[in-house]
């Protein structure tokens, strides 16, 4: 017998040795790669909702149900079960959601917040516009799959981004400094998930969006989306004071965003600063198009109300969205806004000219005319 063990000790210690490189591997390249929307395997295989599209994607011939579902030769087994469930959660879906706008805006505090809601699903930056062809293969268009495929993805990238990624508890997310830091976890509420049904559905990339939709073929695609989903779509368009979206803007993109939190530090350099005017211009015009095109179905929303009247500013989006708010729901996410909004304008040396430029440009837009260098949020 003891032969026996010493023989089996060593099978055994390098399969440990095995599964710890493997581990160790993962957690490594999580860190240093960038968010993807991809659940591990190993999570994957014990959700019980979890299954993988791609499987009706298979070239195989098979027996589909009145549905147009692929089915067993019993037409019910487990994995049709779980997939039956996943179609119709997605056909309750009411309402699909994008957000337009400008980086540095306090787009990912407020979709992070509706992902909490018990009814809506909405990852953290999908980028949907440019994914548009994976949705447009022909199997999935000849099996009317394309929304389920679509709705599947958005709610897996939500779900690993509650589980792992940037809105994690600080105990689990491997990207929390993909944002600079920036966490948007909300403890005891539904993100990643939903309650009983999803509602509302939708992706998050507001200036990306934005300036995607400067070009004619955008909105080809936009136009293809709103006839895949099948339900109304709808805009959220998060202002917020443009020297201060401007000025942060351009801090970002100089790398100055740590120099600038010393007293009395400004940073000076006009040409970068005009590269952002513009650019936040452009993409302003393109959310007036948008406000145009799409009328009530377009809510404008400013950043800095979110921190100083989170409940009043979540009740107008859940408003918008054709959703409720229970008063725990306004509470757990209030207990997160805190503090100040963002001011940097005073952080970056303006011209004269700068200054009286972008004034007059804001009056060309409703959205911007209340605005001004001199006006601070209150």
């Amino acid at each position: 017998m003891g032969a026996v063990r010493e023989t089996m000790r060593f099978p055994l210690l390098f399969a440990s040795l095995l599964v710890c490189s493997v581990l160790v591997i993962y957690i490594i390249s999580s860190q240093t790669e960038k968010e993807t929307c991809t659940v591990p395997a190993e999570i994957s295989s014990r959700k019980e909702h979890v299954i993988n599209f791609r499987r009706f994607d298979s070239k195989d011939p098979a027996p589909t149900s009145k549905l147009g579902h692929k089915t067993g030769k019993t037409g019910e087994s487990p994995f049709l079960s779980h997939a039956e469930k996943l179609f119709k959660l997605y056909d309750g879906v009411g309402t699909f959601v994008m957000f337009i706008g400008y980086p540095r805006s306090s787009h990912s505090l407020v979709g992070a917040i509706l992902d909490a809601h018990p009814e809506i699903i909405i990852p953290h930056e999908y980028d949907l516009m440019a994914k548009w062809t994976k949705y447009q293969s022909s199997k999935l268009k000849e099996k009317n799959l394309q929304k389920y495929v679509l709705f599947y993805d958005l709610h897996q990238c939500s779900l690993e981004q509650s589980m792992f990624g940037i809105r994690a508890g600080n105990n689990n997310s491997l990207t929390t400094n993909i944002s600079g830091g920036y966490n948007y976890n909300i403890p005891g509420l539904w993100q990643g998930s939903y309650q009983r049904r999803i509602k509302v559905i939708g992706d998050k990339k507001g200036g990306t969006t934005s300036m995607d939709l400067t070009r004619t073929s955008y909105w080809r695609i936009l136009e293809e989306i709103s006839q895949v989903v099948q339900v109304p779509m709808k805009f959220i368009h998060v202002t917020r004071n443009p020297f201060d979206n401007i000025a942060t803007m351009m801090l970002h993109k100089t790398r100055s965003r740590d120099t600038v939190r010393e007293e009395g530090v400004k940073i000076n350099n006009s040409s970068a600063l005009e590269a952002e005017i513009e650019y936040y211009f452009k993409l302003a015009a393109s959310n007036q198009r948008v406000r145009e095109r799409y009328g009530d179905a377009v809510i404008d929303t400013q950043g800095h109300e979110t921190v100083l009247r989170p409940k009043e500013t979540l009740q107008r989006l859940c408003d918008h969205l054709g959703v409720t708010c229970s008063e725990d729901y306004l509470e757990k996410c209030s207990r997160i806004l805190y503090g100040a909004p963002s001011v940097t304008r005073d952080k970056a040396v303006w011209t004269e000219e700068q200054k009286a430029r972008v004034t007059k440009m804001m009056k060309n837009y409703t959205f911007l005319k209340e605005y001004s260098f001199d006006k601070y949020p209150n």
